[in-house]
């Protein structure tokens, strides 16, 4: 791979969204010190990187099957050469080989660090990696292809491989032992990248209602899917609150209350339609309000 195909890497695995990833190991991390008084910057740092490498494959797979499913044929034809979100593929400028390449080196390091976290660790370190590589795979890959079917799945595959799985697995490295709680506490991390991701396909609404790909937004409608991710965060929010109250957080939990400026920026119960910039917009306001909700969580979790 040359060196002009090297520099559109980042912009095949949408390198820009790490935060995203990053922020509900945090959690988990935070959350192991909060009840175990238990941190390792060496092990964090693998759990993260290990993540990261997860979400980058994930990221270059799911370009690489929305192609070969017809996506973004739609959407080279529907949106400008210089949209902001173009991508590679498509353009010429990566072969599908050279995608499927960077895909599956990144997998391979993920399953390399899950493997040695669990010679380290435990195996518990592989096994709660395992179902995240498989739902990032199979989110738009034959033949589950979770993302096309209509059914929420692609959805819920979102909430559960950037919330729980990854709060779960960095709380078991750090404290060596299984729980619930980080499972709990990152439901709501979960939700908020869900709104982030109802948000991002109101962007590509009309693309994926012409090539077929039916995700939760294209089922539900531009109207009802902007009620949704104003449900889902107010959802978030009163989570927290309410495990604060119960005593399942502590109350410095409350900060990620922080991120309510951005919530009411955001909120639109009368599911106004609105043109692909200004949902492009919105989707980087989302994604500011889910990083900034798990920082703080994570934060109040430390200092509590």
């Amino acid at each position: 791979m040359g060196g002009e195909k090297v520099r559109l890497i980042p912009r095949l695995v949408r390198a820009q969204f790490t935060p995203i990833m990053i922020a509900p190991v945090v959690l988990g991390a935070a959350l192991a010190w909060h009840v175990d008084g238990a941190f390792s910057p060496s092990l964090f740092l693998l759990v993260a990187l290990g993540a990261v490498c997860l979400h980058l494959a994930a990221n270059a797979i799911d370009d690489v099957y929305d192609y070969v499913n017809g996506t973004d044929a739609v959407a080279e034809k529907m949106f400008p050469p210089d949209a902001p979100g173009w991508k590679p593929i498509p353009r010429g400028s990566l072969t599908l080989g050279d995608a499927f390449k960077v895909s599956y080196m990144l997998y391979g390091a993920s399953l390399a660090i899950g493997a040695a976290l669990s010679f380290v660790v435990g195996w518990y370190a592989l096994a709660i990696a395992l179902p995240g590589i498989i739902l990032s795979y199979f989110y738009t890959a034959p033949p589950l292809r979770l993302d096309y079917r209509g059914l929420g799945l692609g959805e819920l595959s979102i909430l559960l491989g950037f919330g729980p799985i990854p709060a779960l697995g960095a709380y078991y490295v750090m404290a060596g032992h299984l729980s619930a709680l980080p499972v709990l506490v990152a439901v709501p991390t979960g939700l908020m990248t869900v709104s982030v991701l109802i948000s991002h396909d109101q962007i590509f609404y009309d693309v994926y209602l012409q090539s077929g790909k039916r995700s939760l937004t294209v089922v539900l409608g531009r109207r009802r899917a902007s009620i949704l991710l104003t449900l889902l965060g107010a959802a978030a929010y009163l989570m927290v609150a309410a495990m604060v109250a119960v005593q399942i957080a502590p109350t410095l939990g409350l900060l990620a209350l922080g991120g309510l400026p951005l919530f009411f920026k955001l909120a639109d119960l009368r599911g106004a339609v609105r043109t692909p910039p200004e949902y492009g917009r919105r989707t980087s306001l989302a994604f500011l309000q889910s990083t900034i909700f798990t920082g703080l969580l994570a934060a109040g979790l430390v200092l509590g």
